[in-house]
Formats: C-alpha cells, structure tokens, sequence
C-alpha cells in the first residue's frame, strides 16, 4: 500500500466533506472533485480498500450533486425540449 496515495484519498474525504459543510454547496466545485477521484482511481496498485473507499466518495459526490440540482434547477432551454420532442 502506498501511503502517499492513501493520505491522497483521505485528504480528499475530508476537504470535499468540508467544502459541503461549511461553505454553500451551490459553489462547490463538483467537477473538480470528480476530476480528482477520477485520478486517483486511474492509479496503478491501488488496493480493493482504495478502490472501495474512493467509489464511496464518487457515490457522496453524486448524492451532493443531486442535492444542488434539486436546489437550482436548471432551467430546460425551449430549443433542447423542441429537440427531444422531434426525436421522439
């Protein structure tokens, strides 16, 4: 087990929790932090622990990501919903 990587995943536990916890989730930066999961995940002799440990916080990634959409909804521009229309 390489400790760099294990201090790497606990680091971003803990930063990516904080960030939803005391700052507004609105400007949590979603895509930042699955591009750092994404890294991590991509890294050779990771143990099943590592991979478990770092799909969980993919998983609290999706769930918060959820939680902000449902919060601020986008809202469905005319041309898009025309789109999906033509193509039914």
């Amino acid at each position: 087990m390489n400790p760099i990587v294990e201090r790497d995943i606990m680091h971003i536990g803990r930063v990516m929790r904080a960030t939803v916890v005391q700052c507004a989730p609105e400007i949590m930066l979603v895509d930042y932090w699955r591009n750092r999961l994404n890294i991590r995940i991509e890294t050779s002799r990771l143990t099943e622990y590592q991979v478990n440990t770092l799909q969980e916080l993919m998983y609290e990634l999706d769930e918060i990501e959820r939680r902000i959409n449902r919060k601020n909804p986008r809202p469905i521009r005319l041309r898009e919903s025309h789109d999906a229309v033509e193509s039914l």
